[in-house]
């Protein structure tokens, strides 16, 4: 069935389990994916936070966009539905274990899994893995995680809730697009490794 974004084919599901499928090295890809979306978030949050302190909302948002897109590298990179949710959930767990949680808490497995999955969910829409993929996954993927952390835990209301939800499309955006070029450049490389089978 012909899909409308991509030029392929929509709703792509596997049928077999995923993690049946799974190699070693794609295994490795998606550790390797997750951990630099850790670092990443850690390293660039405390750059966005001199920007969201002036505004007086929480930097989390800002951030994450950039973290996401190492997960949809990993999505695009590893076939299978469920990737992303993995992915999130570990990242979630190690969060919590190392005490990066912040003030989300126990909470955290859940707001660092939830945007893993909404990965997933719009995976299936997309066979072609472009730049509109990437910038779609990460922005869907942390405007969910800003609502959710907003209910959750910081309940902004007004201007500073609007403002949280646009720090997440520009997050998402800027890290779409920075996840795509670093996608074109480690497509090759791992493909030629063995360690992708798209």
């Amino acid at each position: 069935r012909q899909g409308v974004f991509g030029n392929g084919y929509a709703f792509h599901f596997e049928k077999e389990m995923f993690m049946k499928k799974m190699s070693v090295q794609q295994i490795t890809v998606l550790a390797f994916c997750l951990m630099l979306g850790l670092c990443v978030k850690k390293i660039i949050s405390p750059f966005t936070n001199i920007f969201t302190d002036f505004f007086r909302i929480p930097g989390g948002s800002a951030a994450t966009g950039f973290s996401l897109a190492f997960l949809v590298i990993g999505c695009s990179c590893v076939p299978g539905f469920g990737a992303g949710t993995l992915m999130g959930l570990t990242q979630g767990l190690l969060a919590l274990i190392l005490g990066m949680s912040g003030y989300q808490g126990v909470w955290c497995i859940l707001t660092y899994m939830l945007p893993g999955f909404i990965i997933d969910l719009v995976e299936l829409f997309f066979y072609k893995k472009n730049i509109l993929y990437f910038i779609t996954a990460c922005c869907t993927g942390n405007l969910v995680s800003a609502v959710g952390s907003n209910y959750l835990i910081f309940h902004l209301k007004g201007a500073a809730f609007i403002l949280w939800l646009l720090m997440a499309v520009w997050s998402g955006m800027a890290g779409g697009l920075v996840g795509y070029m670093t996608y074109e450049r480690v497509w090759n490389v791992w493909k030629k490794e063995g360690w992708v089978v798209k």
